[in-house]
């Protein structure tokens, strides 16, 4: 499977580099990985035909990403291919389709659980923000202690407010994790 992967920005001495985290390497090492550049003079399209998915990572907002990210969300959108959002990108995606965030405290770093289907499993938090309604025809998966979305799925798109690439275990939703393969669940 080749899964396209964005790339968070970095300022440097007053200039924006990509880059990507080691742990996505680990996290898809059973797949091919095709890395998206913020760019925005590439075929997104030509790009959008040669991947499976498109894994929107976390990290930054800056202006250059988030169109770049526009871009390829809309060129997998038109094949009907996965899109799958993990923090930032959960953000993103839920506003990119029609949902709203607001602020929340107490999840910028750290730990905290959600519940999936009764069941209380342990993530990590990176986040200053929390999904207040999702995209109309999304399906919560997981809740934070509040009942806030931390995971849905919506036909070929998905949110993920956590880091699964950062756990041990890597868990996210079966719901989701279909769109990288996996069907032992």
């Amino acid at each position: 499977m080749n899964i396209a992967v964005s790339k968070r920005t970095i300022l440097l001495r007053g200039k924006i580099y990509d880059a990507i985290e080691d742990s996505w390497y680990s996290y898809f090492k059973d797949h091919n990985l095709t890395f998206v550049a913020n760019r925005l003079d590439q075929d997104f399209d030509a790009l959008a035909e040669t991947v499976d998915c498109f894994v929107i990572t976390g990290g930054d907002n800056r202006k250059i990403r988030r169109s770049t990210e526009r871009r390829m969300t809309i060129a997998m959108m038109k094949l009907n291919k996965p899109v799958i959002g993990i923090c930032h990108g959960a953000f993103f995606l839920t506003k990119f389709l029609g949902g709203k965030l607001d602020k929340k405290e107490g999840h910028r770093t750290g730990e905290h659980t959600v519940t999936y289907k009764e069941q209380e499993y342990l993530v990590n938090s990176s986040h200053r923000y929390c999904i207040k309604s999702l995209p109309s025809n999304a399906l919560v998966l997981a809740t934070d202690a509040d009942g806030d979305p931390e995971a849905w799925i919506d036909h070929n798109f998905a949110g993920i407010v956590w880091h699964p690439e950062r756990l041990e275990s890597g868990w996210i939703p079966p719901e989701i994790d279909k769109f990288f393969g996996k069907t032992n669940y």
